[in-house]
C-alpha cells in the first residue's frame, strides 16, 4: 500500500528548495512493502553488492556498511522482511549493536544497469535460516531515480575467492590521514546513512566526477548536492537530526573508508560547486580504514551524463565526445501537443536505438541557471554506427518549463549542450567483436502517452539495421484519443511491411483500460518474451505485474522513467 506521508525535516527541506509540490506527487511511488510482482525480490537476489545503514542507539552514531557478497545473499523472504547474510557482512561488529527494533535502511544497486532500490525499516529476527542472521523488516520501499549513478561492472571474486578478505585489517582513528585524504579526492560515489529519531534509518548514494568531494581539513569533508527528485529523504533527515554516517568504496582496489559524525545542509553555499543547489558539510567523529576488504572489483564503464563539471578535474578520452554543442536544425509537428526536434552536432555519436540524449539548457525565463533534461531519441538511421543527427519528440505538459519553452521559443539554428547519451531502454545490442546488432526473438514493446518514443526508436533501428526477419514483435500503445496518436501511419506501414510485427492501438476513452486479460490475449509466447515498458508510472507498475502474472519472466522486464 502507498505511504504518501513526509515527516517534519522532509517537509522542512522541501520548503527551504521549492519543491514540495513535486514531492507531493511522487510520494505516490512509496510503498509499505515490496512487490514480487514487480521483481522486487528478484533484483536484491541478484546482487553481489548494496549499502547498509544502521544506528548504533547508545552512541548516537550512524554507519553505512557495505555488503560485499554473491547473489543470494540479499533474500526477500516476504514483502515485508528481507534477510542478509552474514557472509557479505565485512564487519560482523556491527551485530552487536544491531538489537529488534534497531533503525536499518539497505540501499540495493545495480551499478551496471543503474537501477536502485531504497528500503527502510528496522532489524527484526530473520525467519529462513542461520546463515541470514541479520533481517531486515520493511517499512518503506521506494525506488530511487538513477541520475547521478556512475555506471559500473562488478568483476566479481575469482578462482573460488570468498567476496571478502576475512585477513583485511581496519585501522580506526578519528581523522583523516594524507593518504586518507587521496583517497576521498579520488572518490567519484559515496555512500551516506542518516537518521531522524523516533522516524527511521536512510541510506543513499551520491555520485559526480572524481573531485566533488571536497577535503575542507583532516576532519571534515563537503560535497554538492545536485538537482534530484525533490523528497529530500537525506536532507530532511538531517533538518531533524545531524547524526550521520559516509562510506566510501574504492571499486580499483577494493578498499573501504568508513566515517560516523554530524551532517548539516548549507542551503546558502558560496556557489563553488557548478550545477549545486547546497552542500552538505561533514564533521567526522570517527573513521575505519579497511584496505582490500573485498576480492570484488568494477569496471568503470562511463560517468552519469548528468554530472557537472568539476574544477580542476580533466575528463579522460572516453569521454572526449561530451559535451558537444547541439545545433537544432528542424522542427516537425507531429500533432497539436508534440513536436519533434533535430539537432546537428559536430562529432559523430554512436548509440542504441531506445537511449536517451541528455541536454543542459542555460538562462530560461523561470527556471534555474542551469535546466538539465532528457528525452530518448526517437530516430535512428545510422544510430549503431555513428551518427551526428539526434532527434527528441517532445510534449508539452502542464508546468514543464523546458519542454513548454521548446515548443513555445525554439527557433533553428539556437544552441544547446549535449552532456551525454545513455540509457537501458534498448532490445538491440551489438557484438563487440563482430559489431554485428541483435535482438530478442520475440519483442513485446508496451507504451503510453509519449512513452511510445523509446519502443518506436526500436521498431525503426530494427528496420535500419534489417532486422525484422530476426524477431517476432508485439506492439501495444494506448492513447487517450485519436488525435494524440503519432507515427500512426508509419507503424501501420512496418506492420504490413514486416512479417512478424503485430501492432495494436487502443484508445482508453474508447476501449477502456489495458487489462491482464486482454493483455494476455494479445501476447503469445509469454514465457519468451522481452518486454519494454514505458509511460507513467502506474502505467508501467500495473503492465509489469500483468506480464508476470501471464508468464513473462519478471528478469525479461525492462521499464523506464525520467521522473528525476
Amino acid at each position: 500500500m502507498p505511504v504518501s506521508t513526509y515527516h517534519s525535516g522532509e517537509l522542512t527541506a522541501q520548503n527551504k528548495a521549492g519543491t514540495k509540490g513535486v514531492a507531493a506527487e511522487l510520494a505516490a511511488g512509496k510503498r509499505s512493502a515490496l512487490s514480487f510482482a514487480s521483481g522486487h525480490d528478484v533484483f536484491l537476489a541478484a546482487q553481489s553488492f548494496a549499502a547498509l545503514t544502521s544506528v548504533d542507539v547508545k552512541s548516537e552514531s550512524v554507519w553505512v556498511t557495505p555488503l560485499f557478497g554473491k547473489p543470494g545473499d540479499l533474500a526477500a523472504i516476504s514483502q515485508k522482511q528481507i534477510a542478509i547474510s552474514r557472509d557479505c557482512i565485512p564487519n560482523l561488529d556491527i551485530l552487536n549493536f544491531i538489537e529488534a527494533g534497531i533503525p536499518l535502511s539497505l540501499l540495493g544497486i545495480d551499478l551496471n544497469r543503474r537501477m536502485r532500490h531504497r528500503i527502510n525499516g528496522y532489524a527484526a529476527t530473520a525467519q529462513n535460516n542461520a546463515k541470514h542472521s541479520l533481517a531486515l523488516q520493511v517499512d518503506e520501499y521506494t525506488p530511487n531515480c538513477p541520475k547521478y549513478i556512475n555506471r559500473r561492472n562488478i568483476i566479481p571474486a575469482s578462482g573460488g575467492m570468498p567476496a571478502l578478505n576475512k585477513n583485511a585489517r581496519a585501522e580506526t582513528r578519528t581523522k583523516l590521514s594524507e593518504d586518507d585524504q587521496k583517497f576521498v579526492r579520488n572518490m567519484d560515489t559515496l555512500w551516506i546513512g542518516s537518521y531522524a529519531p523516533g522516524i527511521g534509518a536512510d541510506c543513499n548514494h551520491r555520485g559526480g566526477k572524481p573531485g566533488f568531494i571536497r577535503v575542507v581539513s583532516p576532519s571534515t569533508i563537503e560535497w554538492p548536492e545536485y538537482r534530484g527528485n525533490g523528497m529530500f529523504f537525506t536532507s530532511g533527515n538531517l533538518e531533524s537530526y545531524d547524526r550521520a554516517g559516509v562510506t566510501l568504496v574504492d571499486f580499483d582496489t577494493g578498499s573501504m573508508i568508513q566515517m560516523t559524525g554530524r551532517a548539516t545542509v548549507d542551503w546558502e553555499h558560496d556557489g563553488r560547486y557548478e550545477g549545486a543547489s547546497r552542500k552538505i558539510v561533514f564533521h567526522i567523529t570517527s573513521l575505519v580504514r579497511t584496505n582490500e576488504v573485498t576480492n570484488h572489483r568494477w569496471q568503470r564503464l562511463d560517468y552519469s551524463p548528468y554530472n557537472p563539471a568539476v574544477s580542476g578535474v580533466d575528463i579522460t578520452k572516453s569521454e572526449s565526445d561530451f559535451p558537444q554543442v547541439a545545433t537544432l536544425a528542424k522542427i516537425v509537428d507531429e500533432n497539436a501537443s508534440v513536436k519533434t526536434f533535430r539537432f546537428i552536432v559536430p562529432r559523430r555519436i554512436t548509440f542504441l536505438p531506445g537511449q536517451y540524449a541528455t541536454f543542459e539548457f542555460a538562462n530560461l525565463r523561470g527556471g534555474e541557471p542551469i535546466e538539465v533534461r532528457t528525452w530518448t531519441l526517437s530516430e535512428t538511421p545510422n544510430s549503431i554506427n555513428g551518427d551526428n543527427t539526434l532527434d527528441i519528440t517532445v510534449k508539452r505538459i502542464p508546468n514543464g518549463l523546458v519542454t513548454n519553452w521548446l515548443h513555445d521559443h525554439a527557433k533553428i539554428g539556437m544552441e544547446v549542450k549535449l552532456l551525454g547519451i545513455q540509457g537501458e531502454m534498448t532490445a538491440l545490442t551489438v557484438d563487440e567483436n563482430t559489431q554485428i546488432p541483435t535482438v530478442p526473438k520475440h519483442l513485446l514493446l508496451l507504451s503510453a502517452g509519449i512513452g511510445i518514443t523509446p519502443n518506436l526508436a526500436m521498431v525503426r533501428g530494427i528496420g535500419a539495421f534489417s532486422l525484422q526477419h530476426k524477431t517476432k514483435i508485439t506492439m501495444i500503445h494506448i492513447e487517450r484519443s485519436e488525435q494524440n496518436l503519432i507515427a500512426q501511419s508509419e507503424l501501420l506501414r512496418r506492420s504490413m511491411e514486416y512479417p512478424h510485427f503485430n501492432y495494436t492501438t487502443l484508445i482508453s476513452h474508447r476501449d477502456g483500460r489495458l487489462t491482464k486479460e486482454s493483455l494476455a490475449g494479445l501476447v503469445a509466447n509469454a514465457a519468451y518474451q522481452h518486454a519494454y515498458i514505458c509511460g507513467p508510472a502506474q502505467f508501467m507498475r500495473d503492465m509489469t505485474e500483468h506480464l508476470v502474472d501471464i508468464g513473462v519472466p519478471v528478469e525479461q522486464i525492462f521499464t523506464e522513467s525520467f521522473t528525476f
